[in-house]
């Protein structure tokens, strides 16, 4: 062919040469060999190990996004819609994308639609909040500058703060002083003071909203969304899931609760739950951060944050502002990690957290981020027998090279994406905001090394450990057994005062002295601990009482204790001195 015809479109091409000169041109195009595709790593030991993901990996149920074995339900539905208010048409929170009512109907079928619009807690989103989601997302990566024709006008963009001295920016989407925008404005800042067209909200009504429940005409949400979409490709996220596994030594309820804790605040956006994540581990590299920092923190985009001990004890909270999600990396040191369990709860349980900035009013905010701590100390902060805040695991191993390099090609790989999508269909069951994590042993270690003193003692006592009944016991008994328990095990001793108070929160102590015979014969009046009364026990027979508490002091003795030594222990004999008979 010569070159005044391979300069020819296809209808020249057709016009010149005829058909046959097309289809010659077409079938030597579909001859030529494909370009190869991006495929992951060969690995055939890897792909031993990630098929065995958790239970119902394989299973999960794929996302309603058109394509084969699409599935939609009303759940589905209200998680990902908004009613554009005034309008019928239907916003796509995650598509970011405006629908019209026709195409809604036809996409989730008329009837989930019907539904869905009769529903009163539907999501609602004003028209001009929604365009400007769509426009951002078209011009993703693309920096607005201050001289781009695209630009706000002054009195739409920003927005005073009724209340307050603060200005909202709604093209940067964050709360300013009024002396920056004087300094942006230059000139035509009083221009815009006196613009009839200024709008003007109470303080109270900037709201962080991300179940997007308050009434767009009268609130401003600086919630807008998750950045990503999901992909519907489980083989892209392998490697990820597997790190649920790894991180949680294989221990199915651990993975299960885990990965429930993940998903559910994605598919209930705005959800706070009252546990916590701690991974804590002298085995660097098992994948803690990677997990739940690199993978995780995407997902949330600006609505997650990492933070670290500098920004949990400053007195500047900005960073908590408008969070879903947070991160804590090794934010307690060693010499404070008592002080700061009462924030860490907080953050964890609280319902408000005071917002303090630089140069503008402070701001009270509703509570909506989940936390995850992770360490590499072996007891980060104390936790106590009856909190159940924390879900607690500590990785055994470091990753192996074939599953970083695998993680690696899946973050290449939109794997984050599609993580986000198998978390988003992921079966949560009855999980909810307020259930417990399972109580590992990972968890329970690390209780048992942060009990005081007294409080590892009195778990002793009343496992068997001490060798003495768990029934009825003298109150001078039980501190003068304390005292030589802690010179045994280099603890710290306390006065019989204290201990009493502090162990009679946790077992029974009568108010007032009950009679008892020493084995002496002599009639005494003391203070008894009483955790499990025998059955049939009479606390006014003086005689069983004495018997009990010779019983406690003899099996003090054949423990290996020495209730002879005891300062307070009077009227006993020791079993190889008592009389015949």
């Amino acid at each position: 062919m010569t070159n005044e015809a391979r300069k020819l479109d296809w209808n020249d091409l057709h016009v010149a040469h005829g058909l046959e000169a097309v289809r010659a041109q077409l079938a030597q195009a579909l001859a030529l060999p494909r370009a190869p595709s991006v495929e992951a790593p060969a690995d055939p030991d890897l792909s031993r190990t990630l098929s065995e993901v958790e239970p119902g990996a394989e299973g999960a149920a794929p996302a309603p996004e058109g394509g084969q074995g699409a599935r939609w339900d009303a759940d589905k539905v209200f998680q990902r819609f908004a009613l554009i208010e005034g309008k019928t048409a239907v916003f796509d929170l995650f598509r970011k994308a405006t629908v019209k009512r026709s195409a809604f109907e036809a996409f989730v079928t008329k009837e989930l639609a019907r539904a869905w619009f009769d529903r009163d807690d539907k999501k609602c989103i004003a028209e001009e909040q929604a365009k400007r989601i769509e426009d951002q997302a078209k011009l993703a990566g693309k920096a607005r500058r201050l001289d781009d024709p695209e630009a706000m006008a002054a009195t739409e963009r920003y927005v005073y703060l009724d209340g307050s001295q603060d200005i909202w920016d709604r093209q940067l989407r964050c709360r300013l002083p009024a002396a920056a925008v004087k300094l942006a404005l230059g000139d035509a800042f009083p221009l815009w003071v006196n613009s009839p067209d200024r709008r003007v909200i109470p303080t109270n009504n900037l709201v962080f909203d991300p179940r997007m429940r308050q009434d767009p005409a009268r609130y401003i949400n600086t919630f807008e969304g998750l950045p990503l979409a999901p992909v519907d490709d489980l083989e892209r996220c392998r490697a990820i899931r597997y790190l649920i596994k790894f991180l949680c030594n294989g221990d199915e309820a651990a993975m299960h609760w885990l990965t429930c804790w993940l998903a559910y605040p994605l598919q209930n956006v705005g959800a706070k739950l009252d546990t916590a994540v701690l991974l804590h581990s002298t085995m660097e590299g098992s994948g803690k951060s990677l997990l739940l920092s690199d993978i995780m923190r995407p997902i949330y985009g600006e609505y997650g944050a990492t933070v670290g001990q500098a920004q949990l004890e400053s007195a500047w909270s900005q960073w908590q502002a408008n969070k879903l999600y947070g991160v804590f990396e090794e934010v307690v040191s060693r010499d404070n990690r008592y002080n700061q369990v009462g924030k860490i709860k907080h953050m964890v349980t609280g319902k408000t957290v005071r917002i303090e900035s630089k140069f503008v009013n402070g701001w009270e905010e509703t509570n909506y981020m989940n936390a995850v701590f992770l360490s590499n100390e072996m007891m980060p902060w104390p936790i106590s027998e009856n909190d159940r805040r924390m879900f607690v695991m500590w990785p055994r191993e470091t990753l192996t090279e074939q599953v970083q390099k695998r993680v690696k090609w899946e973050l290449a790989n939109q794997g984050i994406e599609a993580f986000y999508h198998y978390l988003l269909n992921y079966d949560t069951g009855d999980f909810d905001e307020r259930t417990r994590p399972p109580n590992t042993e990972a968890r329970q270690w690390l209780v048992e090394v942060s009990r005081a003193a007294w409080e590892t003692f009195l778990s002793q006592w009343r496992n068997g450990v001490l060798g003495v009944p768990f029934d009825v016991a003298l109150t001078s008994d039980i501190h003068d057994l304390f005292r030589e328990w802690c010179s045994a095990n280099g603890e710290h001793a306390m006065s019989a005062t204290k201990l009493s108070l502090f162990l009679s929160k946790h077992v029974e102590k009568p108010k007032g002295q009950i009679h008892w015979m020493d084995d002496m014969g002599t009639r005494r009046f003391s203070m008894f601990f009483l955790p499990m009364l025998p059955p049939d026990l009479s606390l006014g027979d003086s005689h069983q009482m004495g018997k009990l508490v010779a019983r406690f002091r003899n099996a003090a003795h054949r423990a290996g204790w020495d209730p002879s030594r005891w300062e307070k222990c009077k009227g006993w004999q020791a079993p190889a001195n008592r009389p015949a008979g």
